[in-house]
């Protein structure tokens, strides 16, 4: 039974088959009543959540390789396009990086929008969907609302260890619903922990407990169960909220659980020791949680390449910098040497062509981070634990691995910062542990730790209007 309901609600058709789900367009097409009225009306409404949060406006750039890691001081102090410097610079007050800020604002709360939706009609109407279907739809649909609202409070809240009865944001939990109320910065961290822990219940018997997605000989197959929030991306994002807020021993207990599953597997090198087209480069049997979106490619391309025709040259907009020094030169680090290209130096993470096996996507949990929050919660508590995750971690990263006899936080960082490129999390990083963040340049050295820095102003504008759906 939980398999015949996973095939209806969980996108098999739309999303997994024919990838439509990347193209649906569901404005004007059908009354919501019609729409709601069957199971694959739900999939499709799941699906156009997926696909708007996979999008390039979302995250299948903005808030992964292009501004979450422009903040993170990955690309070249020097070498960037002009119209990024401000946004760089951390000049949140000015009118482009306004625009952009307002662009990512209004696009979060309308994937909400569509989550609440979702859970609005799965409660109106008992007969549309079995019990299983339904603890399966509005678990997913809760998940997405929760990891949506914690991202708006990572970048336009004050750190909640720091601030935390300071003001916060709406949490939208209503359709429709023209001005939600606004909570502090605690209010609305435990409005996302209580939605997992509700989604966490919902999806006790998600398909997930019944497979190992990385046994999956076809990588679309594995995808049916990860190119979606399922149980563990719960509890992963759980371990990861619990770590913001500070409560290391809950992220402790529910990263363990992600990593006891056995559910998923970290790096087996010979899955890169092939040719381009059959590598995994990116590492889809650590995905807890990833975004499908078939044009990855064009979009690192578009921001990290230079523009070479029979006349004229234009330089990537985004060009990485010391990645030598980043990765420490070591050519048994297979990031160093698989996510950018030997002979070139261009990042070649997001852009091999090997779609017909692994379908282009952006990782948003993976186990890595699991290791990785593990590591630090023990470090001081248990340096023997915490040195076993992190260097188990490094295993399946270096061949040859020397395994590391004392940790810091500042090599924990480094990992970060190593183990995230493109996919926006290294700033969020920094913001946690108020620290300061590394410059490309020699005159700058490091950015000093503040809420200028790590704040994004609210949207004045869409607070008075209420335009957030």
């Amino acid at each position: 039974m939980k398999f015949k309901a996973f095939t209806i609600i969980c996108l098999t058709a739309t999303l997994f088959s024919c990838n439509k789900w990347l193209d649906i367009d569901l404005a004007d097409k059908v009354t919501e009543e019609k729409l709601f009225s069957t199971p694959q009306g739900y999939t499709e409404a799941l699906a156009g959540v997926y696909s708007s949060m996979a999008s390039s406006s979302l995250y299948g750039m903005k808030l992964t390789m292009q501004n979450l890691d422009l903040l993170a001081q990955y690309y070249s102090y020097d070498g960037i396009a002009t119209s990024y410097e401000k946004m760089r610079n951390y000049d949140y007050e000015d009118a482009s990086s306004q625009t952009t800020i307002l662009g990512i604002w209004r696009d979060l709360y309308s994937a909400i929008g569509g989550a609440n939706n979702i859970i609005k009609w799965a409660g109106k109407d008992a007969t549309v969907l079995t019990p299983e279907m339904r603890n399966q739809v509005l678990g997913e649909a809760l998940a997405l609302r929760a990891y949506l609202h914690l991202d708006l409070i990572r970048m336009f809240c004050p750190d909640v260890k720091n601030s935390p009865k300071a003001q916060g944001i709406p949490y939208n939990t209503e359709f429709g619903v023209s001005l939600p109320p606004m909570y502090t910065v605690e209010e609305a961290v435990q409005l996302v922990v209580n939605d997992l822990k509700e989604a966490e219940k919902m999806l006790s018997n998600d398909p997930v407990t019944t497979v190992k997605p990385f046994e999956l000989t076809n990588k679309n197959d594995a995808d049916k169960y990860v190119a979606r929030i399922n149980l563990y991306g719960v509890k992963a994002l759980l371990a990861r909220v619990s770590l913001i807020r500070g409560d290391k021993t809950n992220a402790i207990k529910y990263a363990q659980e992600v990593v006891e599953s056995g559910k998923f597997k970290l790096l087996d090198f010979a899955s890169t020791d092939k040719s381009d087209k059959e590598i995994d480069i990116l590492f889809s049997d650590e995905h807890i949680f990833s975004l499908r979106n078939k044009n990855m490619s064009d979009y690192t391309i578009s921001l990290h390449y230079p523009e070479i025709t029979a006349t004229s040259t234009r330089f990537a907009y985004l060009p990485f910098a010391n990645i030598s020094t980043l990765y420490e030169g070591n050519n048994d680090d297979v990031r160093n040497i698989k996510w950018f290209s030997v002979a070139t130096g261009y990042f070649t993470k997001f852009n091999v062509d090997n779609k017909e096996k692994f379908f282009p996507k952006m990782p948003m949990i993976k186990l890595s981070e699991m290791y990785l929050i593990l590591a630090e919660c023990f470090l001081g508590k248990d340096d023997l634990q915490a040195l076993s995750y992190i260097n188990t971690l490094r295993d399946h990263r270096i061949r040859n691995n020397s395994h590391w006899g004392y940790l810091t936080m500042e090599y924990i960082i480094q990992e970060i910062k190593r183990e995230f490129i493109g996919e926006g999390q290294l700033w969020y990083a920094f913001k946690r542990l108020n620290t300061g963040i590394p410059t490309s340049s020699g005159v700058i050295g490091v950015v000093p730790p503040s809420d200028k820095v790590f704040v994004f102003p609210i949207p004045l504008k869409e607070i008075e209007t209420g335009n957030r759906n």
